[in-house]
Order: structure tokens, then C-alpha cells, then sequence
């Protein structure tokens, strides 16, 4: 995990302990007659809902945040009854600038009385509500609105917190961070994991469209530290948070470790589980710090051919049987990799295993370093491996820019029957701001095309994880979290209250803006055929990918139906009429051939096989022989897919 190198100063680590000790309980807290303030209330234009982390700002820089309910309880004295310039701005949000270039309004400021103000939003994804820190609804409690959550102000004395780990246990999710800021003194904090549980939507829990109340595991009144092991002076980092079950069949909440020392080494690594009678986690074994196996990420199950398995997706991808003997033992853990049975990653042609047809050979292997983005483009950039060899790595959908993945989390999403990625990039317009959406027919993809959702300008949000739990929709509403703080962004002033916080946004990925090219894949069987990966039948490692396209109707798309003729597979705009004998489906979405040229894109033509006639279709790059004649029509433009990798050469049918 990403953490700020000047907290982690071990000697002042063991000094905040000293100040944990002994702190008054907190104090009740005496509010102002709400008709003191003059409302203000800041709301998407779209859905009406309240923004948060809405900079409202008066002509001399008087600045006041949005609380979670978009709402902001103004009073300065000397500015109260008169007629005042806010401006507004926010990540991903704009207001209409007015003939001068000004983005704000002019308010009436008269106590009691309140104005709204829309926004337009520009993200995908919409802003709901902070999770952590204090003064979540500040606002909202001084001008005497109901919160929705139970502790509005501040809960278990925490200001702060780092990146965010869940898992259900018990029938409740169980939340995980890592640092944790108190108000007492800057080392005040809480440096070995904080823990709370909150209730399931559907087990009492509030609706995650409007909050979560969280139950922090506390001591005093502060959080409790729930990785009480040894070595006082260093911060320790939970990893890999999951359920299995043990050989009992008893639920076992287990997570790796990462003991560290400043600025960012890891000295130590091992393997804790929760104990439900002490309320902490317990060290169960270690990990030498050479361990090839360094598993990290939100994992997630797959299950492959009646075998459930536990994913661990960061750098590279480790796999192992979802068992707590599995998880334990990292000797059982397989990585994704092209490397030769037993390597250790280095630059170098002699490492990579090749196919025949010299193309990288990619499998499973235990004992071997996983190959993820950093290592694939380090060979990419001294010529030993192909840009079109890689198995990972994004481009924008609609631009081709590369995107460089810094982490995410991936899950089954029963809307789009696929894996769906929300995940960061780095060096992006901001440093650590942006994310990303993406989907894949299996667990590996093929992750190639990724949309934009959400921007952060000069401002990190780092960490980011969806949560399935909170789904709706069938997954069509899916939910996601980061951490939102001023590390590395080259921010000058940090947001209060909101920087070193977890933020909830919600992303419809029924949007239009969310339309997504899918693989098509051409199966060579009695002919061809053109699929999108669930109407695959058979054996799906003879299905290659020809290209992308959307797999529903949005603007500018036109349907491309496929049918069968004594000739083959024909695929064509127009429905075949009733008067047709020949059945047909809509295969697949193509943009209109009018609509505007991208990098991304290509004309989809059909080539017709001089003597048999037999039809087949591409957009020009992989014609299988000389007598096939073109068609000079275009059918529609398609997305490219200038990779050779197939993800269906490591799975069979059943993989969800």
C-alpha cells in the first residue's frame, strides 16, 4: 500500500503509543441555533443528490468544504445579510462560467434562510459520501438536518484513515485500514491496523447508497490496535484480507502482513487470523523476507472447472486453492507467468518460455515470479518482449493512450456476465487520481480497453476498492472506494477533514458513457462463426479474438446480425426479412461507419472466398489468403486488439 514515508519514523512511532494512554473519553458536544447559519446546498443537476467536497469560496478566500450531504452551515459575522460571491469547484464537477469566465453566484446571506446550487457532474461515477473521519455531516448537524449515519461528528476518535480492506465474516463486513490519525498529537496514531464491522444491507445495515455506520473495535477512546505483535517501533500492514474455511469447516478471517520500516521496507512478512475471543489478529506463521511469494490486493474467487480458487491481483497475479491450508502454505501458490519453471524475474531473453510459433508461452507454474505491467514493459522497452506479447496493460477506449494500471480490485458482476476492474493510474492527469473501469471474458482478461470514471485533480486517490456486497441491480449499481489525500500529489493545500479519508462513489455501469467494447471471438468450426464470449460453445481455446465490439445498443451503434447460409456464417446490418427461411441473432454492436475515426477503431469488412464462397470478416489485418475478395462496403467500425494473447487458453468452459 501507498503510505506517507514521514509518519513511519520508528522512534516516534513508540512515542504516540505514550499518548494513547490515559485520554479523556470524548466530551458531548454543544451546537449553535441552526438559524444562526445561511444554508447552502450543493446538488448534482442529474440526480438532485447533495454533493460533497464542494469548495465554496468567498471573494477574500474564505473556504468552506461540503459536508457528505453536499451541504455548507455558512457564518462570518461581518459577511452575514448582504449580497455574496461564492465561487464552487470540485473533482469531476463544474458550474456554468458566466460571461466573464466565472464559476459561481452571488447568494443573499441571511441567516436562517438557505439557496441550492446544481453542478453538472463530468465523472461517470457519482460522489456519495465520506466514510471516515470526523465531521462526515458536520454541516448538516449545525443546521439541524438528521444525519443518516449514527455517528456524524466523530467516531472513535479517528480523523483519519489509510486505505481500505473488507471481507464478509460472520454474517457482517469486516473493514480493515492501516493508519490511523488521532486528534491528540500528530503520532497520536494508530500504526498496527484498525478494525470495525458494520451490518449487511440485508441484515439491518443502512443502504450504501447513503452511509455506513461503522463499530470501530475501540480501546479507550481511540481505536484499538488489532496487530499487537512485536516490534513496538514499526507500523505493521494488512494484505489479502479473506474467508475461508479451515479443516473443520469453521470460517477462518486470515490476511498476509507486511512489518515495515521507513521510508517504505517491508522486514518482515507473515500470515495473522482473527481470534474472536481477543478481538485481534493473531500471527500464525512467517514468511522469509526472500519469499518469491509476496501475494497482495483484494483477493477474489474463480472457479475453474468444479475448483474454487482464491486470485491475488497486483503486480502480477498469484493464485492457490481457497482453503486456509492452501492460503497458509506458499508452496501450494501458482503464478501467472511466462518465465521458465523455477526464474526469478531479470530482463533477460533466457528467462521467457516461447511456444513454437515464438509467441511467450503464459501458464501457471509454483516457485516462479508472476508477470505483471512493470516487468512486461521493462522487457518491452529493451526489446526482448513485443508490445503485442504482453497479456496486461490498458489503453483509453476511445483515445488509445496507454494507461498505466497502479492497482484495483476485480470481481464477477452478474450484469455484464464478466469480470469487471475498477482500478488507479498512475501519472495520470493527476499523479494518483484517476479510475478506471474495465472488463474481461475470464479473470485474465483480455484486459485491454479501459474507460475513465472518475478524475481527481492534483489530488491522490489511491487504493481503490469496489465492493460486492453492496451491488445492486444484479451488479448493474456497483460501489467503490479510495483513499483521498494529498501523498504525491502536488497539492498545496490538503482538503480538511476530507484528505487521508476513504471516499464512496456509485457507478451505473448501465450508462451510456459505460458502453464497452467486448472481444469477439471467431470460431473455426463446419465455418466461421463471430462470438461474443457468452454464446462460446465447445472448446473455447479454438475461438481466437477478432476484434472488439459493444455487445448492446447505445448511440451511434448499429446491430450486426449473424445468420446461416448453405455458404456459412453471414453476418449484415440488415435483419434478414420474413421472408427469409434463414434464422438469425444480433452478434454484436459496431459503431455507424459515418461516425467519427479514432486510433482505436477500424472498418470491419467482408471477404468472400473466391471459389467457395465461404465469408469471412476483419478489419484487414489477418486475411487468411490471397483468394479472398473484399467487399469495398464496410460493414461498421470495430474496436482493434493488437495482442496475441487469448485468455481462453488457460480455462475451459466453466470459469466464473
Amino acid at each position: 500500500m501507498i503510505k506517507r514515508a514521514v509518519l513511519f519514523i520508528t522512534v516516534l512511532v513508540c512515542w504516540g503509543a505514550f499518548f494513547l494512554h490515559g485520554v479523556e473519553p470524548e466530551s458531548e458536544i454543544r451546537l449553535p441555533d441552526a438559524n444562526l447559519f445561511f444554508r447552502i446546498e450543493v446538488k448534482d443537476e442529474e440526480t438532485g443528490r447533495g454533493i460533497p467536497l464542494v469548495e465554496v469560496v468567498t471573494i477574500n478566500k474564505i473556504c468552506y468544504i461540503t459536508d457528505s450531504a453536499g451541504l455548507v452551515a455558512f457564518y462570518e459575522p461581518e459577511l452575514m445579510n448582504r449580497d455574496l460571491y461564492f465561487s464552487f469547484k470540485s473533482h469531476g464537477y463544474e458550474i456554468k462560467k458566466d460571461g466573464f469566465g466565472f464559476t459561481g453566484k452571488t447568494l443573499k446571506t441571511i441567516p436562517g434562510d438557505s439557496c441550492i446550487v446544481e453542478m453538472k457532474r463530468k465523472n461517470i461515477a457519482e460522489r456519495l459520501y465520506r466514510i471516515t473521519g470526523s465531521g462526515i455531516y458536520k454541516d448538516s448537524v449545525l443546521l439541524g438536518e438528521k444525519s443518516p449515519i449514527e455517528k456524524p461528528l466523530v467516531n472513535a476518535g479517528v480523523l483519519g484513515q489509510d486505505s481500505t480492506l473488507a471481507a464478509i465474516y460472520k454474517d457482517k463486513i469486516f473493514w480493515v485500514w492501516g493508519d490511523t490519525t488521532h486528534a491528540r498529537y500528530p503520532l497520536a496514531a494508530n500504526f498496527k491496523v484498525t478494525c470495525a464491522t458494520s451490518l449487511l444491507p440485508e441484515k439491518g445495515g443502512l443502504d450504501p447508497e447513503i452511509g455506513v455506520n461503522l463499530e470501530y473495535f475501540r480501546e479507550k477512546d481511540f481505536v484499538k490496535q488489532m496487530v499487537p505483535l512485536p516490534g513496538s517501533g514499526n507500523p505493521y500492514w494488512l494484505g489479502c484480507l479473506v474467508n475461508v474455511k479451515d479443516e473443520n469447516g469453521k470460517e477462518c478471517l486470515v490476511a498476509h502482513y507486511s512489518k515495515i520500516k521507513p521510508p517504505l521496507e517491508s522486514i518482515g512478512r507473515g500470515l495473522v487470523r482473527f481470534n474472536d475471543e481477543k478481538e485481534v489478529f493473531d500471527e500464525v506463521c512467517k514468511y522469509p523476507i526472500t519469499d518469491i511469494v509476496k501475494p497482495n490486493g483484494h483477493p477474489f474467487r474463480v472457479r475453474d472447472n468444479g475448483e474454487e480458487y482464491l486470485y491475488f491481483f497486483a503486480e502480477g497475479v498469484y493464485r492457490t486453492k481457497a482453503d486456509y491450508e492452501s492460503v497458509k502454505n506458499h508452496e501450494t501458490y501458482e503464478a501467472f507467468t511466462f518465465m521458465k519453471k523455477g526464474s526469478r524475474f531479470r530482463a533477460s531473453e533466457d528467462i521467457i518460455e516461447r511456444k513454437p510459433n515464438g509467441n511467450p508461452e503464459y501458464s501457471w507454474k509454483t516457485n516462479t515470479s508472476p508477470i505483471g505491467e512493470k516487468q512486461m514493459q521493462e522487457l518491452v522497452e529493451k526489446g526482448i518482449l513485443a508490445k503485442e506479447e504482453k497479456w496486461f496493460g490498458f489503453v483509453d477506449a476511445d483515445t488509445g493512450k496507454d494507461v498505466q494500471f497502479a492497482g484495483g480490485s476485480i470481481y464477477w458482476n452478474n450484469y455484464r456476465n464478466r469480470w469487471v476492474m475498477i482500478f488507479n493510474e498512475i501519472f495520470g492527469t493527476s499523479t494518483l487520481g484517476e479510475v478506471w473501469y474495465a472488463e474481461g471474458d475470464t479473470p485474465l482478461g483480455p484486459w485491454y480497453y479501459a474507460r475513465k470514471i472518475v478524475t481527481h485533480e492534483k489530488y491522490s486517490f489511491y487504493n481503490v476498492v469496489q465492493h460486492p456486497h453492496f451491488a445492486k441491480e444484479e451488479g448493474r449499481v456497483i460501489f467503490f472506494e479510495g483513499t483521498y489525500t494529498d501523498f504525491i500529489s502536488g497539492i498545496e493545500v490538503p482538503t480538511p477533514r476530507y484528505n487521508y479519508n476513504q471516499i464512496m462513489y456509485k457507478l451505473d455501469i448501465g450508462d451510456e458513457r459505460c458502453a464497452f467494447p467486448v472481444a469477439v471471438y471467431r470460431a473455426k468450426g463446419a465455418d466461421f462463426e463471430y462470438l461474443t464470449s457468452d454464446r462460446i460453445s465447445g472448446d473455447k481455446n479454438k475461438a481466437e479474438i477478432a476484434f472488439f465490439a459493444l455487445d448492446r445498443a447505445f448511440k451511434d451503434t448499429a446491430p450486426i446480425y449473424e445468420s446461416r447460409s448453405e455458404k456459412g456464417t453471414i453476418l449484415q446490418r440488415e435483419k434478414p426479412g420474413a421472408e427469409s427461411n434463414r434464422d438469425f441473432i444480433t452478434a454484436f454492436y459496431g459503431l455507424n461507419t459515418d461516425s467519427d475515426e479514432t486510433t482505436t477503431t477500424a472498418f470491419l469488412y467482408e471477404y468472400t472466398h473466391r471459389e467457395t464462397l465461404e465469408r469471412f470478416y476483419s478489419i484487414g489485418e489477418d486475411v487468411p489468403e490471397k483468394d479472398y475478395l473484399r467487399n469495398p462496403e464496410p460493414l461498421c467500425r470495430v474496436w482493434k486488439y493488437p495482442r496475441k494473447f487469448n485468455p481462453w487458453n488457460l480455462f475451459n468452459d466453466s470459469v466464473r
